[in-house]
C-alpha cells in the first residue's frame, strides 16, 4: 500500500469508552464498532493513523455473525484502515461500493501473505 514508512495505532476499547469517543468527536451519543483517523498528510516515519475499536461490540457482532471474535476483529482493523485511506461508506452508494471493494481485496492480499498464514483462528 506504499505506507511502510508509517506506523499504525490501534486502540482496543469497550462500548463506554467508543460511545464516549464517538459522542466528543462526531456528535453521536451511541457505542460503534470502530473509529478512525487519518494522518495521511504526515510525513514518513510519523503515525498513518488511529483505529478504535471496540471489542465489547465486535464480540456482539461475532456471536450474531456466527464467526470467532478474532476474524471480527481483523475485518475492523481493516475497514478502519480503509477509512483511513480516505474511504467513507457514509458518502453515498457508490463511496460505499468503492470502500467495500477496497476492504475485500486487502483481507484477500493479507489472507495470502505469508505473514498471516497460521494466524487464521478456527472455533475450536
Amino acid at each position: 500500500m506504499g505506507f511502510h514508512d508509517r506506523d499504525l495505532s490501534i486502540l482496543f476499547v469497550d462500548n463506554r469508552k467508543i460511545k464516549k469517543m464517538n459522542n466528543e468527536f462526531f456528535g453521536r451519543d451511541r457505542p460503534t464498532n470502530v473509529i478512525s483517523f487519518s494522518y495521511l498528510d504526515g510525513m514518513p516515519g510519523e503515525v498513518l493513523g488511529d483505529i478504535i475499536i471496540s471489542v465489547e461490540r465486535a464480540d456482539e457482532e461475532a456471536r450474531m455473525a456466527e464467526v470467532v471474535i478474532y476474524d471480527r476483529l481483523f475485518a475492523l482493523i481493516v475497514h478502519g484502515l480503509v477509512h483511513i485511506m480516505g474511504y467513507d461508506h457514509e458518502a453515498g452508494p457508490g463511496e460505499s461500493r468503492k470502500m467495500k471493494y477496497r476492504e475485500k481485496k486487502l483481507i484477500a492480499f493479507l489472507n495470502r501473505h505469508d505473514g498471516y498464514q497460521g494466524l487464521v483462528h478456527e472455533e475450536g
